[in-house]
């Protein structure tokens, strides 16, 4: 009696994990530099408030402090957007801006469509010496 039990358990935990999983899949892809300094998300805005869309974001995991000096998302090899300044604060739309350790937005767009490729290029600055780091999000 108790061996059901338990497997019926097991079956509602096993269900409700792979909802979550495929939930939280269907809202967001996501990637890190292979060095493991960068991570990048782009997720389905999921704010009440605001119209539906996909933001893009970035943060610096490790590596001290540096100058980021360009941004660049891409879909299948097509520039979406590239950003080269970048200022401590918040935004008119209250995105924040940190730069040591960089965080910031970078894309505000479309749903990613299915097997398209979307990357993110980094190029950072580290005393004197100019690094790209490239990475896809999946």
């Amino acid at each position: 009696m108790k061996r059901k039990s338990y497997l019926k358990l097991l079956v509602v935990f096993v269900l409700l994990g792979g909802g979550v999983y495929w939930y939280y899949n269907s809202i967001a892809i996501w990637g890190a530099s292979e060095n493991g300094m960068w991570k990048a998300t782009y997720k389905k805005n999921q704010d009440q408030y605001v119209d539906e869309g996909w933001t893009g974001t970035i943060k610096q995991k490790s590596g001290g402090k540096v100058t980021v000096k360009d941004i660049t998302f891409t879909d299948n090899n097509k520039t979406l957007i590239s950003l080269d300044h970048f200022k401590k604060g918040r935004s008119e739309d209250g995105e924040v801006t940190v730069l040591d350790p960089f965080s910031a937005a970078f894309y505000w767009g479309d749903e990613p469509k299915k097997g398209h490729v979307y990357k993110v290029h980094v190029t950072w600055k580290d005393k004197g010496k100019s690094h790209t780091d490239s990475f896809q999000l999946k």
